[in-house]
């Protein structure tokens, strides 16, 4: 008799396959453990599954699995990420100004300072990459060199958003209560980008002086307005482009009184011009040519009724020295 009718059946195992594992749900305890409370969170898709944050990935809910996942390769590296790019919201980036120090205070002036000590001087923006660590190794005493962090992309920022805004504001108040003239210009430089720049000269009551200050450069061939883009430097373009900068502030178009530009066809023609344009919307303009322009065809006019010899002298003086430097030496030795 073989030994299971002695010993009768034998109980078989009991064998807990996947299917019937008992499925857990996603804890809310688990979220606020210091260790997994920065990654972990529950799927959305379903409350069987847990996800993490950094990776973005979801696995079965288990606690095992939990701190698998913690310790994988993947990860860690991701977490290291995460920390030294350090996601906090814009917001607490931005320090309110009843919580600036007055150290804070002079190390943003001093930022300010440089900034329009580089624009004065056309200095470019990139010597900031190293002036920024010269101060500091220089002034290692000083609490205002020390919190300097400024470099030439917070220079050029400053230079846009904080010394031209309150400069042109400025100046946008001053010509809402005087009279004031227009000067403008085109460039004629070969470059991608043509502009035509703008000029305003009007009595300072502050220096007691008539003064010329730059206003605005603006864009003949804007990529934003194909239309404009595609009429070119026009007069119709050149006047709107300095009328809608000046309506911009809410200057009144009646303080101007004047206006110059050269004397090319588009500015000062006697049909459909700039000039004739400003004649309409500001009546009783006082409009000027260049005076360096009208100078030059003064002179040149003048020429044509002088003998050729005396031209051709000046210039063959001037190609006989301008191209030598030892002519030039022996000339100053002649001198002295």
């Amino acid at each position: 008799m073989d030994s299971e009718d002695e010993c009768g059946p034998s109980t078989p195992r009991k064998s807990k396959t996947k299917a019937e594992r008992r499925k857990q749900r996603y804890r809310e305890a688990w979220g606020k453990n210091p260790e997994y409370k920065n990654w972990l969170c529950r799927d959305p898709v379903t409350e069987e599954k847990a996800k993490c944050k950094v990776c973005n990935v979801s696995f079965v809910l288990d606690l095992s699995n939990v701190k698998r996942h913690d310790k994988s390769e993947s990860h860690i590296k991701n977490m290291k990420i995460v920390s030294f790019s350090s996601q906090r919201n814009l917001s607490s980036f931005l320090i309110k100004e009843d919580h600036l120090t007055s150290v804070d205070k002079l190390v943003h002036v001093a930022e300010i300072k440089f900034a329009g000590f580089l624009a004065e001087h056309n200095i470019s923006f990139k010597a900031m990459d190293h002036l920024q660590d010269v101060i500091k190794q220089s002034f290692p005493d000083s609490k205002i060199a020390e919190k300097m962090q400024m470099k030439r992309t917070k220079c050029t920022a400053i230079m846009k958003n904080v010394i031209v805004r309150c400069h042109k504001t400025e100046l946008a108040n001053a010509l809402k209560s005087v009279k004031f003239s227009v000067l403008t210009d085109e460039s004629t430089d070969i470059a991608s980008v043509k502009t035509s720049c703008v000029v305003v000269r009007y009595f300072d009551s502050a220096s007691n002086k008539i003064v010329s200050k730059f206003w605005n450069l603006n864009n003949i061939y804007d990529d934003a307005n194909s239309g404009k883009m595609n009429q070119g430097a026009t007069s119709e373009n050149l006047f709107e482009g300095i009328i809608n900068s000046i309506s911009e502030f809410d200057i009144p178009l009646e303080n101007c009184v004047g206006f110059a530009s050269d004397g090319c066809n588009v500015m000062m023609g006697s049909r459909n011009s700039v000039m004739t344009r400003f004649k309409e919307r500001c009546p009783g303009i006082i409009v000027l040519k260049c005076v360096c322009h009208s100078l030059h065809l003064c002179a040149s006019e003048a020429c044509k009724y002088l003998p050729r010899s005396c031209e051709e002298l000046a210039r063959s003086i001037y190609n006989y020295f301008g191209a030598s430097a030892k002519r030039q030496a022996e000339l100053k030795e002649f001198q002295m």
